[in-house]
């Protein structure tokens, strides 16, 4: 993975809560297109090499998924740090819990 993929993207702020136990999501802008997007961070440190690699491979199944109503996979990296990144179109009507609660 690309060690500068993630000097890519600004975080603008959170979307949900710290406290999530699947990880950290964030609203970032990617610096050269000025594109929004949305980044899912989980922390892979503590399931080793092997595992940090079919959890990659596991989110670049969500490239095949091409629908209209599914939020489209940019990119996924990780970082220095142990994080796993999937980068994923934005969508800013919220999201579909969000869409049902209304």
């Amino acid at each position: 993975m690309e060690a500068n993929k993630a000097q890519r993207y600004k975080k603008i702020k959170s979307l949900a809560s710290e406290s999530s136990t699947e990880g950290k999501v964030y609203l970032v802008i990617e610096e050269n297109t000025k594109k929004h997007y949305v980044i899912k961070q989980m922390d892979i440190n503590g399931i080793g090499n092997e595992g940090g690699t079919a959890a990659v491979k596991e989110a670049k199944l969500l490239e095949v998924f091409k629908h209209p109503n599914i939020i489209k996979y940019n990119e996924v990296y990780r970082t220095k740090k142990g994080k796993l990144c999937i980068v994923m179109e934005y969508a800013d009507g919220g999201d579909l819990g969000h869409l049902i609660k209304e």
